[in-house]
């Protein structure tokens, strides 16, 4: 298998065709030097790859900075390092100098904007086909490449290298180590296999179609490919497909050479249908025999277009082309270095501009994911009111002010919920005067002294004589009459406070409230209580008189 370089097959083609001669004698006159140089570096970067063992080695697909970018076998890290290499210097025919080249430098893209515009080349590295919004990062592309003088790179994604890898591995490993390599050669072929079955087409309107091979292709020199580049075909509708079949069924009977008629002009609609300004030019091709009578790949294609100026787009049929472990080979470094010249030959500018400044190229990984797009409007842009508190001081008070509305919301937390009945007390409300005495008393045990005087309240403020806490009033013991002399000897006007004593059937002695004209208070009926019992007393032991001393003790 040997690579090949065609040149763009155009009416105007002269130029193209010397600066392909040129091309190639530079090519053969730095291949001898850079041999050995490249070989030395194969061997050392293919020996570290073997030191570094079976476990523990980086395979993820599409990185090109970092540790990933860098010792991933599929990484494109040294793909990124060669673009911005200086070329080797051409000796000019018509000068005696040798023209300098400009400077090259990289950087990663993650945002399509107006920014992004003043890059002189992207090199777009999706790990899955397609993004949501394959539409408008096409169409941005497609503006940013009208504005001429641009290169948009494109790499077909694919399954990588891990299994070349163990290919050559299983091979240069110690007998130790052998088997192991190809253990995981077997399980990577599996897990190939799998992906062959269901590896589908990748169409991008209007720019190219990578067919799926029935397989994985090994080319020369550790590297692979899963796709064949074509240039981009409309397929056609299921309003014409219909048509063609009702058309077939009419023409049953009409023989074979209808037949062939018929499938040449089946063959007419399907080809490709390209614009008039646009043009496809296959930079390098691959020699193999694929089954379905394909003798050659196209690995690296050309799209121009007359819109876009010098602008153009460079089509990789696969990443296991240009990964970490490919580019340990001359041939994936050969299409490297085609895609760098294709770059810096989209990028040259007129006399007015400075030849000065460097090369701007981006890498741009994707996957189903959408790419972020900044739009901007066009017009002067007008600033909204809440703008302003993006601005300081005032974007630092509200930060502040946030924070504070948190703690606040912290602090109230513990309220949230069903709410509860809170009784208020109210300090001129009797009743309170009332629990507080009855918890007095309860505590001394005045428990009969409580209800009396609940029942003095009750009839003598409120009169009333029948309840529950009213009690009945007590009946005074009977007591005998005094007799006339002792009530002679204590002449004088009668006490107006003291009852009298109406003599009964039963001759004892009771005391008559028809002389009392309204009820006792307390304390008077505290004293006829008194003098009730000391005249009973004195009922039951007449022979012995009772002083005064006696009569205020009884009454204390």
């Amino acid at each position: 298998m040997s690579a090949s370089r065609f040149p763009s097959a155009n009416a105007n083609s002269a130029p193209s065709k010397n600066k392909s001669a040129v091309r190639s004698t530079k090519i053969k006159s730095s291949s001898e030097f850079c041999g050995t140089k490249y070989a030395a570096v194969s061997i050392v970067s293919l020996m570290s790859l073997v030191v570094s063992g079976c476990m523990g080695f980086d395979t993820e697909y599409g990185a090109s900075t970092g540790a990933s970018g860098q010792q991933s076998v599929n990484g494109f890290g040294a793909f990124r390092t060669l673009l911005e290499q200086a070329p080797d210097e051409i000796p000019a025919p018509d000068a005696s100098e040798a023209a300098s080249p400009r400077e090259m430098k990289t950087r990663d893209l993650v945002r399509l904007s107006v920014r992004e515009e003043q890059n002189d080349a992207i090199v777009w590295v999706p790990n899955e086909w397609a993004p949501i919004n394959e539409t408008s990062v096409r169409k941005w592309m497609e503006r940013w490449l009208a504005q001429g003088n641009h290169t948009l790179v494109f790499i077909v994604p694919d399954g990588g290298s891990t299994e070349e890898y163990f290919h050559v591995a299983a091979e240069v490993a110690t007998p130790k180590q052998r088997l192991e390599y190809r253990r995981r050669l077997a399980r990577e072929i599996n897990e190939r296999l799998l992906t062959d079955a269901g590896r589908e087409n990748i169409r991008v309107k209007d720019w190219f179609a990578a067919d799926a091979l029935p397989y994985r292709v090994r080319l020369s020199d550790r590297r692979v490919c899963d796709f064949d580049l074509e240039p981009y075909v409309e397929p056609r509708s299921r309003s014409a497909a219909a048509s063609g079949n009702e058309l077939s069924e009419l023409d049953w009977g009409k023989g074979s050479d209808d037949d062939n008629d018929g499938e040449q002009s089946d063959a007419a609609g399907d080809t490709a249908v390209e614009p008039e300004t646009r043009r496809f030019d296959p930079l390098l091709q691959e020699t193999v025999s694929v089954p379905g009578g394909k003798s050659s790949l196209t690995t690296l294609l050309r799209i121009m277009d007359e819109r876009w100026g010098n602008s153009r787009i460079l089509v990789v049929a696969s990443g296991g082309l240009l990964t970490n472990f490919a580019m340990t080979s001359d041939a994936a470094q050969e299409i490297a270095k085609t895609i760098r010249d294709e770059i810096r030959s989209a990028a040259s500018k007129t006399d007015e501009e400075s030849s000065d400044s460097a090369l701007r190229v981006s890498f741009l990984a994707s996957d189903q994911f959408p790419i972020p797009i900044s739009t901007v409007k066009p017009g002067i842009p007008k600033s909204k009111g809440w703008e302003l508190m993006t601005e300081m001081p005032l974007s630092l008070i509200n930060m502040h002010v946030a924070f504070l509305g948190v703690v606040l919301c912290l602090m109230l937390l513990p309220v949230f919920g069903r709410p509860r009945r809170v009784r208020y007390n109210r300090v001129t409300h009797f009743g309170n005067h009332l629990s507080a005495m009855a918890t007095l008393m309860r505590r001394g045990g005045g428990k009969e002294y409580a209800q009396e005087r609940i029942s003095q309240y009750l009839r003598h403020v409120r009169g009333e004589t029948s309840g529950p806490w009213v009690l009945p009033e007590p009946v005074p013991s009977p007591s005998v009459a005094s007799p006339p002399n002792e009530g002679a000897a204590n002449s004088g006007p009668p006490d107006a406070e003291s009852p009298q004593t109406v003599p009964s059937a039963a001759g004892d002695a009771v005391v008559s409230d028809a002389v009392v004209a309204s009820e006792p208070t307390g304390a008077m009926k505290r004293d006829t209580t008194v003098r009730n019992s000391a005249a009973t007393e004195t009922a039951d032991d007449p022979g012995t008189p009772t002083t005064d001393a006696e009569s205020s003790v009884k009454e204390s």
